[in-house]
């Protein structure tokens, strides 16, 4: 069973400051950080510390959404007529005696329609044909929606240090914004409209919030996974001393059996040897004390002076 975070909770148990109500990077007139805003420091902590780099917050998204993962494992696996329902597309009713979806009878509209209507009978649903592997799937929704887990209505914002805000300057000053930061303030304005309205409007709305904590959700995954992600770049990556990387280009002035490799990279890759060379040679006497002490140290050398 894939562990779903119950956002309420998280943010309870980790006592997390918030929320942001803002979507609003800098106050009016300023570069300074909106105090409730995406970036606030009043939030996440001050600019270049430890508490900014590991604080997160949330947004209020004043209506229930499906969580992302879950709406996946629905639209792909379990039920291909929920995001119909909600999208507001196609109309269904629950079977009394099985709790399955049936299309309405011909001419007549359908009891659910919308996220209201899910959300009011989302304990009465069940799903068709529980057995093997689709059925641990099902056996899993069914958890969720006893743990409340199923639907949220708050969203965690990540720390500002991993979507930077850049300003850049010139003739005329220009902000740049990671995406994650844009799907942020859109989500911050879709939810001041969701919490002012209410019937089908509401649905409408809160079928548009859906899909944007989708996009957060499919962003993030992006991000964090493949090669060039933030776990294997920040995580897994290799590090491997005394090593360069360079472009490989053809060289005609080159023979057959040599490789050419510029300057900057063999002072790289052979550091070491260059190091012990320069500090036993015959013109070390030229060679500053402070260096040569500092470079006796890194070469593991018991004596510091004199002649070995």
């Amino acid at each position: 069973m894939i562990k779903i975070i119950d956002v309420n909770s998280f943010i309870r148990e980790n006592r997390l400051t918030g929320p942001i109500v803002s979507p609003q990077i800098f106050l009016t007139n300023s570069f300074n950080f909106h105090p409730k805003g995406l970036m606030s420091e009043e939030i996440f902590g001050m600019e270049g510390t430890v508490e900014r780099t590991q604080s997160m917050s949330w947004i209020e998204l004043n209506c229930y959404v499906i969580h992302p993962l879950i709406f996946q494992l629905l639209s792909t696996r379990i039920e291909r007529r929920i995001p119909t329902i909600i999208s507001g597309e196609k109309t269904f009713n629950l079977d009394p005696n099985t709790g399955e979806l049936k299309d309405p009878p011909e001419g007549e509209e359908g009891k659910l329609n919308g996220f209201t209507s899910l959300y009011e009978n989302i304990d009465k649903l069940r799903f068709r044909n529980t057995e093997g592997e689709r059925g641990k799937f099902i056996n899993n929704l069914y958890k969720y929606i006893k743990a409340n887990t199923f639907f949220m209505n708050k969203i965690l914002v990540i720390s500002p240090d991993y979507r930077a805000v850049e300003v850049i300057q010139g003739t005329k000053q220009k902000v740049t914004e990671d995406n994650l930061t844009n799907l942020y303030k859109r989500i911050i304005e879709l939810s001041v409209q969701v919490g002012s309205v209410q019937g089908a409007i509401y649905d409408v709305l809160a079928y548009q919030m859906q899909l944007l904590i989708n996009s957060v959700y499919d962003y993030v995954r992006v991000k964090i996974s493949k090669k060039e992600g933030m776990i294997r770049k920040l995580m897994l990556g290799a590090r491997v001393d005394y090593s360069a990387s360079s472009v490989i280009i053809p060289n005609p002035n080159l023979n057959i059996g040599e490789v050419g490799v510029p300057f900057r990279i063999c002072t790289d890759i052979f550091e070491p040897f260059l190091l012990y060379g320069l500090v036993n040679s015959k013109y070390v006497n030229s060679i500053p004390d402070e260096f040569y002490i500092e470079g006796k140290k890194y070469l593991g050398k018991e004596s510091y002076f004199g002649n070995e």
